[in-house]
């Protein structure tokens, strides 16, 4: 088992929609933790998502991302309606991209790692320009851009701190 990943490992098909779901559900919980913007939808939510694609490997990485992004979008309200679905589908895509770029043998690819999926995450700006004009989404970026950092240290921390010593 390389770097504390079990990805690589034959898991049963309920172990697997057990640890997702426990992942999806601090989703949930991060969810309510707001960070400072002007949608209530930044928030802690992507942290368990990124930890999911490092420690997991990038499908489950993906499916707790968009997951957890769908939890937060409706816990408020959908503020942005249907912009969430193209949002999430985006967020799948940096859970997967983390996972991938992950899986090289380096002690630190968790690093190139997280900057990528902060950068696809940040770049999902661009899903609310026509209805929202551009002047308004470009003054989003550094509020997505701070809450993509914080949930990338938050996973990245935990990462680091059980990489190697979770066993199950």
């Amino acid at each position: 088992m390389s770097k504390g990943r079990v990805s690589s490992l034959r898991v049963q098909p309920s172990y697997r929609v057990a640890r997702i779901s426990a992942l999806a559900a601090l989703s949930v919980i991060g969810s309510f933790i707001h960070l400072p913007g002007p949608f209530s939808t930044i928030a802690f939510d992507s942290a368990p998502g990124f930890f999911a694609a490092l420690f997991f490997g990038a499908g489950d990485g993906a499916i707790v991302c968009a997951i957890g992004h769908l939890a937060t979008s409706t816990v408020n309200g959908f503020p942005l309606g249907i912009l969430h679905l193209p949002i999430a589908i985006g967020l799948a895509t940096a859970g997967a991209v983390i996972g991938l770029i992950n899986k090289l043998e380096h002690r630190l690819s968790f690093v190139p790692a997280l900057i990528a999926g902060v950068a696809i995450n940040t770049s999902l700006v661009i899903v609310v320009a026509p209805s929202m004009g551009w002047a308004a989404t470009l003054s989003l970026v550094p509020f997505l851009l701070f809450a993509s950092i914080a949930n990338a240290i938050v996973a990245g921390a935990t990462y680091v701190g059980v990489r190697g010593r979770l066993r199950y």
